[in-house]
C-alpha cells in the first residue's frame, strides 16, 4: 500500500473536518444541527464534527494543517481548506480548546453548582443552552438513507450535500496516489475515525452515477476513478462474491486483509473516540 494508513486517514479526515466546520458556519447551522447531519445519518459517531473537535482538542487543528501544508503537493484541495475561521482562532486564543480547556463548541456551565450543557453560536460566539436539532432532512434520512438526506431542500440537506460532495470527491481523486486501492482508504477511515462506512461505500449508497451527475450539475470535475465507477459502482456482486473497483477500471474479488494489516492501520493514529 502506498503511503501510511495514518496519513491516509488524516488527509481525508482533516479535509472532512475543515469542510464540515466551514460549511456549517457558511450555512448558519447550529453545532447541534451540524452534528446531527454529519453524525448518525452518515454512519459517523454521534459526536459528529464539533463534538469530535472538542474531544481531540480544537487547538490541534492549526498544528495538523501546518503539517499538511508541509507535506501536500501544490494544488491539493486540502490546501484550500487551510484557513482557520476567526471564531475558532478566538476560541483557541482564549483557552476554549475543547474538553481539556474551558470548553469548546460545547461546554458544561457549572454556575450555581448545576451542570448545564451549552453550545456556542457559530455566528456570534455566545453560549446558550444546547437545543436538540430539529431538521426534517435528518428525520427523512432515517427511512430514506443518504439519498433522501442530500435531496432534502432544508439547510440540513444542503449541508449534507456540501460536506459529502466535497469530501467524497476528494477521496476519489486521491486513489491511486496515496493508496493502491479503495479498500485501503475505506479501512483507514473506519479504523482511524471510526466511520461505519468508508468513502467509497458512501458513494455507492448515493449511487456512483447519481453522485457523478450531481457533481457535474454543480460544475465541478469528476475524478477519473469515479468516472470508472459510474456504471457499476465501486463494489459489485459477481460469482457469489463481492468485487471492488481497481484504478485501472477492472474489478477484483474482495478479500479480508490479514489481522496484521488491520493492526497496522489501527495503530497508525490514535482513535479519537
Amino acid at each position: 500500500m502506498q503511503g501510511y494508513p495514518g496519513f491516509i486517514a488524516n488527509r481525508i479526515g482533516i479535509f472532512w473536518i475543515q469542510t464540515a466546520i466551514q460549511e456549517a458556519i457558511a450555512l448558519g447551522l447550529t453545532v447541534e444541527e451540524a452534528d446531527a447531519v454529519v453524525g448518525k445519518p452518515m454512519g459517523i459517531p454521534k459526536t459528529g464534527v464539533f463534538g469530535l473537535s472538542d474531544l481531540v482538542g480544537i487547538d490541534l487543528m492549526p498544528h495538523l494543517m501546518r503539517s499538511m501544508n508541509r507535506s501536500l503537493p501544490a494544488g491539493d484541495a486540502l490546501l484550500e481548506k487551510a484557513t482557520i475561521p476567526p471564531l475558532i482562532q478566538t476560541m483557541i486564543d482564549t483557552g476554549y480548546t475543547g474538553r481539556k480547556g474551558k470548553g469548546g463548541f460545547y461546554r458544561l456551565n457549572r454556575d450555581g453548582g448545576a451542570k448545564i450543557k451549552e453550545s456556542i453560536d457559530l455566528q456570534t460566539g455566545e453560549y446558550s443552552i444546547s437545543q436538540p436539532a430539529k431538521l426534517d432532512s435528518v428525520k427523512t434520512a432515517r427511512d430514506g438513507g443518504l439519498p433522501a438526506l442530500i435531496a432534502h431542500p432544508d439547510k440540513g440537506g444542503q449541508y449534507a450535500w456540501r460536506v459529502l460532495s466535497q469530501t467524497l470527491r476528494y477521496a476519489a481523486a486521491l486513489v491511486p496516489d496515496i493508496a493502491d486501492d479503495i479498500c485501503a482508504v475505506n479501512t483507514a477511515m473506519k479504523l482511524g475515525y471510526n466511520w461505519k462506512f468508508g468513502p467509497f461505500e458512501l458513494i455507492d449508497q448515493l449511487g456512483a452515477e447519481a453522485f457523478a451527475q450531481r457533481l457535474a450539475a454543480d460544475g465541478v470535475s469528476i475524478p477519473p476513478l469515479l468516472e470508472k465507477a459510474r456504471e457499476q459502482g465501486f463494489y459489485r456482486q459477481a460469482a457469489n462474491a463481492t468485487h471492488y473497483l481497481q484504478p485501472d477500471g477492472t474489478y477484483r474479488p474482495l478479500q479480508r486483509p490479514p489481522v496484521s494489516c488491520y493492526s497496522l492501520i489501527s495503530n497508525a493514529m490514535p482513535n479519537p473516540y
